[in-house]
């Protein structure tokens, strides 16, 4: 604009801002302009990520869109012409250069919480500077799409401006900066609070014009609230000395000046009404800008205010944007032109170019045919030129089983007769039958279970595989008809066909259960095939899983059910080792399980770290062997002993409070001096005596005075005793042993007394001995217990029809198995299922759930079964549900809202102890000891915000709660493989994971959206094998508790957390979130989870679509180029799924629900 011309401003045209939103134009407010230096073209970007790019149509008309296309999802804050007719973008997570036609070429992304505030382009085009809220600057080369300048800046830059002699920045706290590129940018002048000292003192643009004259718009008043009475004024800066403002440049008609720009000749100032002045830079630095007489004011709605400001570079064109959407273009000419130089030629774009390349929902388009972004110099991994492939020859023949089996070995050469099965040189080609052949060459393979599966396959990528082969009419040897929930709940109830081999092996539902590894992992195993009822099974592929039969039958147990339940629900137990805890959780599982299959390896890791179990040889050894040589039976029973004991002090205030056990007088006597003891003990279990033998025989093995003579003839004469009347004399028992006598002050023969006081109040347990002969005796399934004043117990058997007030009825038996005369042993259990939930008997092998008949259970006589336990209930306990309440109480929100751990006080306790437990009931005790934690103070907190109690109470109250998780894992134990002579190898056992570090974000819109209120680091208890840290981003030390740099959390408030989530009906949003719970060891319902693995998963292809790929794929940002963050990964899941939701609103036919 010239005043000396005379040429006056007019509006040219008008239009819409359409973006990618035709039916709805005007919806997204354009927030940045730019004009191409080469052609005629305007870009604009809006509020919703869109890059639109127009041009100049004639006086009056419309702009025509030529291209629009998604950059990305945020506003654009900054656009400016680079080379080659390219364009730089800049928005608040995203910096990209793009052609004009809208392709990327490439991109830079940075954290929500560090986002990009400012960015200039040098005068030439090729380099480009962006600065980040933290103080990060990078200098890109826009030609190679690389970084090759870091720095560190003042944070908040608003406005800069890059030139050969220096590097301008203009910051929020009002600070001008001039800094030297020829020195490394370091800062050459500094104008500090430029605008006046204050919070409400700050800049808001800044231009550098001709004579070094530097332009700066900000704001005057410190603690103003509003903008217009702010004090807002442009002032001027000499460059040379950056001191004291030369001119105030006050504001013009009483509008508020916002944006700046200048060339060689004008500084133009547009103000938040849409008002556009103009003001002459010619002259001295020290003298104002006279301003110019002509202006342009385009007509704003009475609510709409200016959002962007643009002159092209020939100076003959202005455009702004206001809210409303509109462009106003204003020019000084009717036939106005906006580039320098020469135009190039326009190219002929679509009317509107939707995202980059195809959509990956599309099961057309092959993923290969997705662009990579960045240009590759390097040829790819997948390339394989001919040079490297070569034909290896064919397999090595193997001999078949059965001719090794008949080998005659005669020196160093073996003969065997041969079968004639193949013709001479004849190899086939199946590479892994021989295996599974070889393998049952000496035998029954123990993990043939085809009884059981019917011939199906037991990996879940395989029956897709058959199931897609079938619809494609391919001709392959179809497997059994029949359906996996039928044939596992009938299969149960028959016993399978008798052949030769059944004599010399258990039946196929008894055997041990072994679970086979895909590539996939465990979870491409089809427990289903196994289960076939809505109540869970255990898996038994980790530690000390010979454990899961005694965790069955106490989880029918209702009685001590509900204490453990209820007992971890308590805020005051802050025992991280509680093995009732755990129990509760692991009951609380099995019950929202619904028949899907569960493991307790979160429990059982509790148990290992516990010193008393390893100093009761409860533990197996790393082969998953006993200790000791204790059988598998005597293990169990040892191990309820242990766990009632342990319950017993952390959740009741006396052991009889515990509803399984009896309350037993012991009375010792002296024979010689009279002298008499008595004590009353509550005992969980009583031990029955074999079936055959005597009392004096037990009394001699006691140390007692039977002659041996005697006892030879009473055992020969003995007759078995029924199962009665070894229940009673277990109830009422009499023994003599040597032991000190207080009144004779010497060791005699004592007599001791052993009474039960009164019935059980809710179960029996019986231990049964280990006999070298199959039990000959069948359990009653009920009786009566009478119990006399004296202390004598008679038993009877349950007359058909009676009822007594004390009957008891069988509830559970525990028996251990072996597969083979001569194999191991293994546990499993059988359960009386309550008549509320359908009544009947189950089979609990490991992961294998099966009715069966109740002859089945009582029957003892099998040589491949001994009982170990059996559990008797009275009849009332019987007829009560099997549901279990929620374990965490919903009213108890400090664990989010104000969260903390006992690993942030200045000292944690370490394992629990019985002395701890007697302290918590209010016995006299040592006071424990404490381990005194590191003098190392933690310098860096995690990233969370606890929630707001508004935020707990829409938890609680509303179940609309949404919220995205992401977990990071580590190896405790690697996996076990075996490699064969051929070279391949077969996976035994996955590696043991641990949970590390858990991250939830909030998904529920507002100010702290997608801002995290879990970030916990879990303490580790035991050695880690492996870190991974590429893949978890845990590094040595960050896990260890009182010196991580981390908070640390206990496993047990972790879990916590989760459950509370579970039970408040939140909307969990994740990637992969079966893994992740697996891992947890806890059970969501499939009614909470929005997984976008399974979202996004392909019905044509298994492979599920990683969570780096659709990121990108929708945000065109890379996330885990380095190690993986939790906070970061759930930031990304969130943002995947928002995607998805937008796909399925506009598509709902194509949609998933």
């Amino acid at each position: 604009m010239d005043s000396s011309s005379g040429v006056c401003w007019a509006e040219y045209t008008q239009c819409w801002s359409t973006g990618n939103d035709e039916e709805q134009p005007g919806m997204w407010p354009v927030t940045a302009l730019g004009f191409d230096t080469s052609s005629e073209i305007l870009y604009t970007g809006d509020t919703s990520g869109q890059l639109t790019t127009y041009g100049l149509g004639g006086e009056g008309e419309e702009l025509e869109q030529l291209a629009s296309v998604q950059c990305a999802h945020t506003p654009v804050r900054r656009l400016y012409a680079a080379k080659a007719g390219r364009v730089f973008v800049q928005t608040d997570d995203s910096v990209q250069v793009r052609t004009s036609g809208g392709r990327k070429c490439f991109g830079r992304t940075t954290t929500p919480n560090d986002a990009f505030t400012a960015s200039t382009v040098s005068a030439s085009g090729g380099e480009a500077l962006v600065f980040t809220s933290a103080g990060a600057g990078s200098l890109l080369n826009l030609e190679l799409g690389s970084v090759t300048h870091r720095m560190s800046v003042e944070p908040s830059v608003v406005a800069a401006d890059y030139r050969p002699n220096g590097l301008l920045l203009a910051t929020a706290a009002g600070d001008l900066v001039l800094r030297d590129p020829r020195a490394g940018f370091q800062v050459s002048l500094a104008k500090r609070a430029a605008f006046g000292a204050g919070p409400g003192c700050h800049a808001t643009d800044m231009v550098r014009a001709v004579d070094n004259r530097v332009l700066a718009c900000g704001s005057l008043m410190a603690g103003a609230t509003d903008y217009a009475d702010s004090g807002a004024v442009v002032r001027l800066f000499d460059i040379r000395k950056l001191g004291e403002p030369v001119l105030d440049l006050e504001p013009e008609y009483g509008h508020v000046p916002v944006r700046l720009y200048s060339d060689d000749q004008l500084l133009w100032i547009c103000h938040d009404s849409g008002l556009l002045t103009t003001r002459s830079l010619a002259g001295d630095v020290n003298v104002a800008p006279p301003p110019a007489e002509a202006y342009a004011e385009p007509p704003l709605s009475t609510y709409a205010y200016m959002s962007a400001f643009g002159v092209a570079p020939s100076g003959s064109v202005a455009v702004v944007s206001d809210t409303d959407g509109i462009l106003h273009v204003w020019s000084d000419s009717t036939e106005p032109f906006m580039s320098t130089g020469t135009p190039a030629d326009l190219y002929a774009a679509p009317a509107v170019l939707d995202d980059d390349g195809p959509l990956i929902d599309d099961e057309s388009v092959s993923l290969s045919s997705i662009g990579m972004g960045a240009p590759v110099k390097s040829p790819l991994l997948s390339c394989m030129d001919s040079e490297r492939l070569y034909d290896v020859g064919r397999p090595v023949a193997y001999v078949e089983s059965r001719v090794l089996g008949s080998l005659k070995q005669m020196g160093a050469v073996g003969y065997a007769p041969n079968p004639r099965t193949q013709h001479r040189n004849q190899q086939p080609f199946a590479s892994t039958a021989w295996r599974q052949s070889w393998r049952s060459a000496g035998g029954p393979a123990e993990d043939d279970d085809d009884e059981l599966t019917r011939g199906r396959p037991k990996f879940i990528s395989e029956q897709l595989r058959s199931r897609r082969r079938q619809e494609a009419g391919s001709a392959r040897a179809s497997s059994r008809s029949g359906d996996p929930a039928t044939d596992a709940t009938s299969g149960g109830d028959q016993q399978p066909a008798t052949s030769s081999a059944t004599t010399a092996l258990a039946p196929s539902q008894m055997r041990r259960m072994r679970i086979e590894y895909s590539r996939f992992g465990v979870e491409d195993f089809d427990f289903s095939l196994y289960n076939g009822t809505r109540w869970s099974g255990l898996e038994g592929d980790i530690s000390n899983a010979y454990a899961n039969a005694l965790l069955q039958l106490l989880y029918f147990a209702e009685g001590f059910r509900d204490k453990v339940v209820a007992h971890s629900k308590c805020d005051d137990c802050s025992d991280a080792s509680c093995l009732s805890c755990h129990l509760g959780f692991l009951f609380r599982m099995l019950s929202d399980a619904n028949g899907a299959s569960c493991h307790a390896s979160l429990l059982l890791r509790v148990l290992a770290e516990r010193p008393e179990a390893a100093a009761l040889a409860l533990l197996e050894d790393a082969d998953g062997n006993p200790a000791t040589t204790t059988p598998y039976a005597v293990l169990a029973q040892h191990l309820l002993r242990f766990v009632l004991e342990q319950a017993a002090n952390e959740c009741t205030e006396q052991s009889s409070d515990l509803p399984i056990g009896f309350a037993q007088r012991t009375r010792t006597v002296c024979p010689a001096c009279g002298t008499a003891a008595e004590r009353t003990a509550h005992v969980f279990a009583a031990d029955l005596d074999p079936p055959q033998g005597s009392a004096a025989l037990a009394s001699l093995l006691a140390g007692g005075t039977a002659s041996l003579r005697r006892a030879d003839t009473q055992r020969g004469s003995d007759q078995p005793a029924d199962f009665l009347s070894l229940v009673s004399r277990a109830l009422a028992r009499s023994d003599t042993m040597r032991a000190w006598c207080a009144g004779c002050r010497s060791f005699q023969l004592l007599r001791t007394d052993k009474r039960i006081t009164a019935p059980p109040v809710g179960f029996l347990a019986l231990n049964f001995p280990v006999l070298d002969a199959p039990w000959q005796l069948a359990l009653p399934s009920g009786f009566d217990l009478e119990v006399s004043a004296d202390g004598d117990c008679p038993v009877r058997a349950l007359p058909p029809g009676e009822s007594s007030q004390y009957r008891m009825q069988l509830a559970a038996v525990v028996s251990s198995i072996r597969d083979t005369p001569k194999g191991n042993e293994h546990l499993v259990v059988h359960v009386r299922v309550p008549q509320a939930a359908g009544g009947g008997w189950l089979l609990l092998n490991d992961f294998l759930v099966q009715p069966v008949t109740e002859s089945s259970v009582v029957t003892l006589g099998d040589w491949w079964r001994t009982p170990s336990i059996a559990l008797y209930a009275q009849s009332p306990n019987m007829d009560e549900s099997a549901a279990v309440e929620s374990p965490v109480d919903l009213s108890s929100t400090l664990i989010l809202t104000a969260p903390t751990s006992v690993l942030d006080s200045p000292t944690y306790k370490g394992q629990s102890t019985p002395a701890m437990h007697q302290k918590r009931r209010g016995a006299k005790s040592a006071k424990p000891q404490s381990i005194p934690r590191s003098r190392f103070v933690a310098a860096k907190r995690n990233a969370a915000v606890p929630l707001t109690q508004a935020e707990a109470a829409r938890l609680l109250t509303e179940r609309s709660f949404r919220c995205a998780l992401d977990a990071e894992f580590v190896v405790l134990e690697a996996a076990k493989m075996e490699v064969f002579g051929d070279g391949t190898r077969e996976l035994h056992r996955p590696p043991v994971h641990t949970l590390a570090r858990l991250s939830v974000v909030r998904a529920n819109g507002g100010l702290l959206h997608g801002v995290p209120f879990i970030d916990d680091y879990v303490a580790a208890t035991r050695p880690i094998e492996d870190l991974a840290t590429q893949y978890s981003g845990i590094h040595a030390g960050d896990l260890t508790a009182g010196s991580s740099p981390h908070k640390l959390s206990t496993m047990k408030e972790v879990y916590r957390k989760l459950r509370l989530l579970v039970d408040s009906k939140a909307i969990i949003i994740g990637h992969g979130l079966k893994h992740d719970f697996r891992v947890c060891n806890i059970v969501v319902p499939a009614a909470q989870l929005r997984d976008t693995m399974v979202l996004f998963q392909s019905s044509r292809h298994i492979r599920p679509i990683s969570l780096r790929f659709l990121y990108w794929y929708f945000e065109r940002k890379v996330i885990q180029s380095g190690e993986h963050s939790s906070v970061e990964d759930a930031q990304a899941t969130l943002k995947v799924y928002e995607r998805y939701v937008e796909c399925v609103n506009n598509d709902p036919e194509n949609g998933l629900e």
